[in-house]
């Protein structure tokens, strides 16, 4: 990948974007559409400003990311949301890099997995965590609201917010040259 100052711009547009699906993730379990999109626009313009390879490459592995994905998003094993956006990010790297980048997600969703099996450990082992102390937190962005929350989902054995996942991936994917 060619570095150069739109090259950077349109990375660190990438990465704020992922950033903003993570937080609402973990706050509401949803990627807005509206996001995904700004997120597949600007990965095939970094696509056509920095690469090297013909963009019906690039076109032709998110197509095949996507196919992938599909049946495991229609089983309820992996959100619609995080199928869009990883085939989305597939764009921001070459295509023979993808695989890597897919990779990269992938570790970084297992890293994920501990962290919340060894959240869901302690929890567990502590029996004085509130059940309803997202309610008790108050109302609006807070971090002892946020905490509360994903406490409960954790101990309620529901979804991580896998978009985390994809912004780790994504950021050490780009990040390998």
């Amino acid at each position: 990948m060619t570095w150069s100052a739109p090259t950077y711009v349109l990375t660190g547009v990438v990465l704020a974007c992922l950033l903003l699906a993570m937080v609402t993730d973990l706050a509401d379990r949803i990627i807005p559409n509206w996001l995904v999109l700004v997120v597949l626009c600007t990965c095939i313009v970094l696509r056509l400003v920095s690469g090297p390879g013909p963009f019906w490459v690039s076109l032709l592995s998110a197509m095949a990311v996507l196919a992938v994905l599909s049946p495991l998003g229609a089983n309820d094993l992996l959100g619609w949301g995080d199928v869009k956006l990883i085939t989305a990010v597939t764009f921001a790297v070459p295509a023979g890099r993808v695989i890597t980048l897919l990779f990269a997600i992938t570790l970084a969703g297992g890293l994920l997995s501990c962290v919340y099996l060894a959240v869901r450990f302690a929890l567990r082992r502590a029996a004085t965590w509130p059940v309803d102390a997202a309610s008790d937190a108050g109302r609006g962005w807070s971090l002892r609201r946020v905490a509360y929350r994903e406490g409960a989902r954790i101990l309620a054995n529901e979804p991580m917010p896998y978009a985390a996942a994809i912004f780790g991936g994504v950021a050490c994917g780009l990040a390998i040259r």
